[in-house]
């Protein structure tokens, strides 16, 4: 009899914490009209990319975690945006016509893919409210950001996994074979503004590295071949360009761009999920300290 009685317990117990997160509320706010004075969206990302039009801040209860988020256009397609910190995204949301509101789950990973933070969002299309709710790493709601860690393979201080991909030449590259020399990575789509803004500084660390045979750049895109040939036939990118395949994709994820540094000896030197017109700097910094 004691042991029904404490089973009872439990699962009573169990059913009011389901019950009590179903019933946190979300936070709320509206989308205001968006303007270059805020200083929101970096000053580099192109207009002919991506024009912000709304937006809002979310209320994270962290100090050193700050949150925007809008609507805008890339060319002429509708879309979100999503500034953490100094990370610039271009996403979309679920439409729900029924109830004329757009939704979803937001996963941002940052620190080198070894945290993330995720939210539920909701857009009310008729009244511009922005819903929003925090989740930990089980989904449970919060009205508190949560930093969750992560262990994620392309860490710094890890080896690069030995990755195979295509060359738009049909030769296959194996990131092993490259051991000795330092390699820059460039994981990008050709619908992502942000990469395609980085592309110009990225010829001038080529063209600046040309002369050292240790030291070469690679770029991966999440595309078939004949796409990115009809890309690259009216935008120079001097990367070496390969294709990805489902391995480069569980590796790198869906989001772009990401940068990665590895070392002679095979190792992550540097990772960083995000860009912008300048991230070569960034990338150029690196490079002469691994090879002072």
């Amino acid at each position: 009899m004691k042991r029904i009685i404490v089973f009872i317990s439990i699962a009573i117990g169990s059913m009011s914490y389901k019950m009590n997160q179903n019933h946190i509320p979300f936070l709320s706010t509206a989308l205001s009209p968006y303007s270059e004075e805020l200083g929101i969206i970096p000053s580099a990302l192109p207009k002919t990319l991506f024009q912000a039009e709304t937006y809002a801040k979310l209320e994270t209860g962290l100090d050193d975690i700050q949150i925007y988020i809008g609507t805008g256009k890339q060319g002429t397609t509708p879309g979100y945006w999503i500034q953490i910190n100094y990370t610039f995204i271009i996403t979309s949301l679920e439409k729900d016509e029924s109830l004329n509101i757009c939704k979803d789950t937001i996963r941002h990973k940052f620190s080198g893919d070894t945290a993330m933070i995720q939210f539920e969002i909701i857009h009310h299309l008729s009244t511009d409210e922005i819903q929003y709710i925090w989740l930990d790493e089980n989904n449970n709601r919060s009205i508190k950001a949560i930093i969750i860690p992560l262990d994620h393979p392309l860490q710094e201080g890890k080896k690069f996994p030995d990755l195979f991909v295509e060359q738009l030449n049909g030769e296959i590259l194996s990131f092993n074979d490259l051991i000795g020399k330092t390699v820059v990575i460039n994981w990008w789509n050709i619908a992502c503004a942000p990469c395609v803004a980085e592309i110009p500084g990225f010829n001038k660390l080529v063209e600046q590295y040309a002369g050292n045979p240790n030291v070469v750049f690679y770029a991966i895109a999440e595309h078939q071949k004949e796409e990115i040939i009809h890309f690259l036939e009216s935008r120079e990118f001097n990367y070496i360009q390969t294709l990805a395949n489902e391995d480069a994709v569980k590796l790198f994820g869906k989001s772009y761009p990401v940068h990665v540094i590895i070392d002679s000896e095979g190792i992550i030197a540097h990772f960083a999920r995000g860009g912008s017109e300048y991230q070569y700097i960034e990338i150029e910094k690196i490079l002469k300290e691994l090879l002072e």
